[in-house]
């Protein structure tokens, strides 16, 4: 208990001071944030909120599949309301999204909780692996304000640490599926090896997928509506209407990196990366933090929003056993 409250208290610390360091970097003041909020043209703000949802909504049809894939068919509403519990907890404390909505699926379909989590361990994967494509492109057409905004002054191409990351994660696993039979043998003795086994038949489960085209389709359908959202918001304001789809493509991988520092929601970090992303398109750190904030406010009023409504429904929901046993 101790322990957790340490680390939130950290990563609050951590988002906080990101948070101020970039506000006052930014010479920015309180009255200059509302009259962003006021001048948007929120036609193109409701289209980037819809656009969000639906890759919510198709992060929950491919996890569906990694789930069908061993059996269990909660259904879409259950995967989706679970998807976006997982939202909401992550803008309360940093890394709980995981745990909650696999905490979710077994609350609401009996879905062992470590064979959940497996699965999105797989997503997580996939995402990853996704991302350093996205890096790759990015790379290609707009190098120059990608490596300087995330690593000035490294030598080697910020996607290369990507990779040898995925890599090392993958022989990782690789690791865990060879002595998998070792640890069935434990698993029968201990609550760490019968974990362990739960997260390599979540992990295994995209070796039997049903329709691997419809996942890749979803996956590639998620990253083009993160990115479509990204860019509509763009069209909001006069400043960055004119900025191009390649400006919307950094800002789209400056922003993915701020999501994922340990900090709620990518608080502070996303401020920081996106504000800095905005300068290499000639607007000013002011202006940029301006539309980063904006950005990371829609973004976090939607998932709050979402993610309560879909906690509430939750509780009404019955809980059902999902598995389908196969013949």
């Amino acid at each position: 208990m101790l322990k957790s409250i340490v680390k939130y208290l950290i990563s609050s610390l951590l988002a906080a001071g990101l948070l101020y360091w970039a506000f006052s970097k930014s010479e920015l003041h309180y009255n200059d944030i509302l009259l962003t909020f006021q001048r948007a043209d929120y036609n193109w703000v409701a289209a980037s909120v819809i656009i969000s949802i639906i890759s919510h909504l198709l992060r929950a049809l491919r996890w569906e599949q990694l789930l069908g894939a061993m059996s269990y068919h909660p259904g879409t509403v259950r995967t989706f309301s679970a998807v976006l519990i997982g939202y909401f907890a992550n803008f309360l404390v940093p890394r709980l999204g995981e745990v909650s909505r696999c905490g979710s699926l077994k609350k609401t379909a009996n879905i062992p909780f470590e064979e959940s989590f497996g699965t999105v361990i797989t997503e997580r994967l996939i995402d990853l692996l996704s991302l350093v494509v996205l890096v790759g492109i990015t790379f290609i057409f707009e190098w120059e304000p990608l490596q300087q905004s995330l690593f000035p002054t490294l030598k080697l191409p910020s996607g290369t640490l990507i990779i040898v990351a995925s890599v090392l994660g993958l022989i990782g696993l690789g690791v865990l599926w060879k002595f998998k039979d070792l640890l069935k043998n434990i698993g029968e003795e201990s609550k760490i090896g019968k974990m362990l086994l739960g997260w390599i038949a979540g992990i295994g489960s995209i070796r039997n997928l049903t329709s691997p085209r419809k996942f890749i389709g979803y996956s590639i359908g998620i990253w083009l509506c993160y990115f479509l959202s990204t860019y509509t918001l763009f069209l909001a304001f006069p400043i960055s209407e004119n900025l191009g789809l390649s400006a919307g493509l950094t800002v789209l991988v400056m922003g993915t990196f701020g999501m994922a520092t340990p900090t709620q929601g990518g608080i502070g970090a996303y401020h920081s990366l996106v504000a800095s992303a905005f300068v290499f398109y000639a607007l000013s750190y002011k202006d940029g933090f301006m539309l980063a904030t904006f950005f990371h406010g829609t973004q976090m009023i939607t998932l709050l929003l979402l993610g309560g409504l879909s906690f509430i429904l939750t509780l009404f929901l019955p809980k059902i056993t999902s598995r389908v046993e196969q013949n």
